[in-house]
């Protein structure tokens, strides 16, 4: 029996001195604290992110469409809050002026520059075709253009153009023979969407595409100072606004999605063409766009009282935006 006794403890000893340490410390973690462990690298606390509007959408609001993402975001990754701010662009820049920058943006072509961002990850998902590419933003939604037609027994030859560069490229590609025998308004989307709401008389008004192009993309960049743990939150939260499920839901704001594998659907029978002529799109750098668009518009201004070297500058400009 004694013999015995030593042979076990003898057992013993070599057990412990060769039982690795990660058993060892595994033996002394509770079953809780292994099923439950927290990931401290992870970031948490709370992000800021300005969206400054430049377009609307055709209804509703694309900021209180932020706010409620986030919201959704925030229930699957508990200790992290995203607030969201929206402005108009003077308010924006007043914002830069006295140095209060957010983490990250939301804004739509044509509004900031490239050094204002930090070099982003693209995110792997098939892109609609035509959408610009940049390392600096990400886009995650676009509205349009489109023609609205009235066509009463009587009606005269009226134009009404959203913006210049609007009549710039109506006018010179797409008047037919229905336009002039008719009131024709060539609107963004939320415009035409505003007449219908609120406006007497365009009750038998038909909605036409003009084309693909738009430049009314929504981007999400991240400032240059934000630090690394935010900015992989912020890339997260980007890939929740484009997963197929959330890019969904814009289309009840009549906002397309930038998925080729999202099929958009209008939120009324009478936009069923415009969001077909969409299908793919024809858009801008916004880098280009910014840096171009004062000119642009000047030259348009030119181009539609009859300056042929304003148009050919117009069309010059344009072209490159695109490419």
């Amino acid at each position: 029996m004694k013999i015995l006794r030593i042979i076990l403890c003898i057992a013993m000893i070599g057990f412990l001195v060769l039982t690795p340490k990660t058993l060892i410390k595994g033996a002394q973690t509770s079953y809780v604290d292994q099923r439950f462990v927290r990931d401290t690298d992870r970031y948490t606390g709370s992000i800021m992110l300005y969206h400054i509007v430049r377009h609307r959408p055709y209804a509703g609001s694309l900021t209180q469409w932020l706010k409620t993402r986030a919201a959704a975001y925030e229930k699957k990754h508990k200790g992290v809050y995203i607030e969201i701010e929206g402005m108009d662009e003077q308010r924006f820049e007043e914002r830069l002026n006295y140095g209060q920058r957010p983490d990250a943006y939301s804004f739509f072509s044509g509004t900031m520059y490239p050094d204002q961002l930090k070099t982003i990850e693209n995110l792997n998902f098939p892109y609609l075709e035509g959408i610009v590419q940049t390392d600096r933003c990400l886009p995650y939604c676009f509205s349009g253009y489109l023609k609205l037609i009235k066509t009463p027994e009587e009606a005269e030859e009226t134009f009404y153009f959203a913006n210049e560069i609007l009549a710039a490229r109506a006018r010179q590609t797409h008047k037919t023979d229905t336009e002039e025998r008719a009131d024709v308004l060539y609107l963004d989307f939320r415009r035409a969407g505003d007449l219908l709401r609120y406006k007497d008389g365009f009750a038998l008004s038909v909605f036409e595409p003009i084309d693909n192009f738009t430049d009314a993309v929504c981007w999400m960049g991240i400032d240059r100072e934000t630090d690394d743990a935010k900015s992989a939150v912020i890339l997260d939260f980007i890939g929740f606004l484009t997963d197929p499920d959330s890019q969904q839901t814009l289309n009840a704001l009549g906002l397309l999605s930038v998925r080729s594998d999202v099929r958009n659907t209008p939120p009324e029978p009478s936009l069923k063409r415009v969001f077909r002529a969409y299908e793919t799109v024809t858009t801008v750098d916004p880098f280009r766009w910014n840096l171009q668009y004062d000119s642009l518009r000047e030259d348009a201004r030119k181009a539609i009282n009859g300056d042929t070297d304003a148009h050919n500058r117009f069309t010059n400009r344009f072209r490159e935006c695109c490419s």
